[in-house]
């Protein structure tokens, strides 16, 4: 197997200092960030340059990790979500930068979430996309119990020592891997965690997409070999199988989680099930999907979508929060067949008053910057 990553020069300054730049592109209002620049006297130079000695000796600093609990709103889900020091960040965004030849080779093209250009709005494409098809009949959901919790360690450790060949790069990882709580699994909120999770699953997508095939003999002695799922997507944890023949389907999802269980030792909430896509749409990444290719927002979503326009349509004038509420909303307007209820309720002219109060706030923010740097 091919090997990536052998001469990353991750612990360059001249790298270190390009990670530097990239980890600061829209942060550099941000009070902490500010903080930490100024203890180096606003030198990034000499932060590369400090940050760099550190890889290359292995006597790495991160700071504590504050941690804090956050329950999901839709659901209910209890995560615990863990702050990172900027100096944290920033070894982060190295180790990803070095690691990102590997990580596109090996994270599937169908793997979403956390990837840019592939977030929700390409699981949309993909699923509306497949539901024209004639073999869009049956589907399969399911998803890893508590992933980012369960992510076992020393497998991670042994997929990163197979696929990367630089030791610095590797001593780096590994460190920042060792810095999140507990034994097992990775941090809620961290840079590194979120491509180390899809790359975590990565194989088992190459083995859903490649390998869940079945054989036939024939009397004649010729053999016949068949796929027995006709679509896969990935949404991190979340996991799609599509296939036109029942039979063939309940026999790949047995086999998947027989190979995710074994192989990653996480495991598959036990509860899923065969469904007909004609009787019940496909739930996935916050919409609904349905045969003929109508695309719904999931209730939950759209139940707190409505409540969020409704109370900025009251308002006199929408306030920086609701206005942020609002606005993340708008995109799940914009991606599913909503078009009707938009011109019912008037949220194309709700939205234009929201974009207002956010130019009213950016301006208000920069002419703020602008003050305290002059101050300084």
């Amino acid at each position: 197997m091919k090997t990536y990553c052998k001469h990353t020069k991750c612990g360059g300054t001249l790298f270190v200092r390009h990670c530097i730049d990239l980890y600061l592109k829209d942060k550099k209002g941000r009070s902490d960030v500010k903080r930490f620049i100024a203890s180096y006297d606003g030198d990034l130079d000499a932060i590369a340059a400090d940050m760099a000695g550190e890889i290359r000796s292995g006597n790495i600093r991160l700071g504590e990790i504050r941690y804090f609990n956050r329950i999901e709103p839709t659901n209910g889900k209890r995560r615990v979500i863990g702050r990172e020091t900027v100096r944290h960040q920033i070894f982060d965004w190295i180790a990803v930068t070095a690691l990102m030849p590997m990580l596109k080779a090996k994270v599937g093209p169908h793997q979403c979430a956390s990837i840019k250009g592939r977030g929700t709005g390409r699981v949309r494409q993909l699923i509306k996309r497949w539901s024209f098809e004639g073999r869009f009949k049956y589907f399969i959901k399911m998803d890893v119990r508590k992933y980012y919790p369960s992510i076992d360690r020393p497998t991670l450790k042994k997929m990163l020592a197979h696929d990367v060949g630089d030791a610095q790069l590797l001593r780096l990882t590994f460190t920042l891997i060792d810095s999140y709580q507990g034994k097992n699994g990775l941090n809620i909120g961290s840079y590194l965690s979120q491509w180390l999770a899809n790359y975590y699953l990565s194989g088992a997508f190459h083995y859903a997409a490649e390998q869940l095939t079945a054989t036939r003999r024939h009397k004649d002695g010729t053999t016949v070999s068949r796929r027995l799922i006709d679509h896969v997507v990935f949404y991190m944890d979340d996991i799609l199988l599509v296939s036109h023949s029942k039979r063939d389907l309940k026999m790949a999802a047995t086999r998947m989680v027989r190979w995710i269980e074994k192989n990653l030792k996480v495991s598959i909430h036990p509860e899923w099930n065969l469904k007909h896509c004609a009787l019940e749409p496909v739930d996935m990444a916050g919409f609904t999907f349905r045969p003929d290719g109508r695309v719904n927002i999931r209730t939950v979503i759209f139940l707190r979508m409505r409540r969020a326009f409704n109370r900025a349509a009251r308002a006199s004038w929408i306030g920086y929060d609701l206005a942020k509420r609002c606005a993340s909303y708008w995109g799940y307007l914009v991606h599913s067949d909503s078009w009707s209820y938009r011109r019912r309720h008037g949220i194309d002219s709700t939205m234009r008053r929201v974009r207002a109060s956010l130019r009213l706030h950016a301006k208000m923010q920069r002419r703020r910057y602008a003050i305290t740097d002059r101050v300084q």
